[in-house]
């Protein structure tokens, strides 16, 4: 059985274990073991992208570090991934609560499948992370 790593990269301790269990349906669909990585931080979430190849990252954009040195949002940090290191091309939902989707456009350009938390639905992102891992 093939193995798969993922990197949920969320600071909500909620939203985190909604996506391990998105993921865990996930593991059935696809036939494959789905090994998660899990990070609360920018500054750790960076630190794990330069370190770890990936073959689906989730990344927020809102993270409760900005009183820590080196903090940025989600968008950076994707702008920051498709630059250089291994996780270059790897597949990434970036998932925003932003009501009004200003990042939509910028996520995309930057390869990023944008997910809004709003509209979230566990067997549609269970269909879209498939359909990304499948790649």
């Amino acid at each position: 059985m093939t193995t798969l790593t993922v990197l949920i990269a969320d600071d909500d301790d909620a939203q985190r274990g909604m996506q391990k269990l998105v993921l865990q349906e996930v593991s059935k669909k696809i036939n494959a073991d789905i090994h998660i990585e899990e990070t609360s931080d920018s500054i750790q979430t960076l630190k794990m992208l330069e370190a770890v190849k990936f073959d689906l990252v989730i990344l927020d954009n809102e993270f409760k570090d900005g009183d820590k040195k080196g903090h940025l949002p989600g968008i950076a940090v994707l702008q920051l991934m498709r630059k250089a290191g291994p996780n270059m091309t790897t597949s990434t939902v970036f998932c925003s609560g932003d009501p009004y989707d200003t990042l939509k456009s910028m996520a995309e350009k930057y390869g990023a499948v944008y997910y809004p938390k709003a509209t979230a639905d566990a067997d549609v992102m269970a269909a879209l992370y498939a359909q990304l891992l499948r790649k």
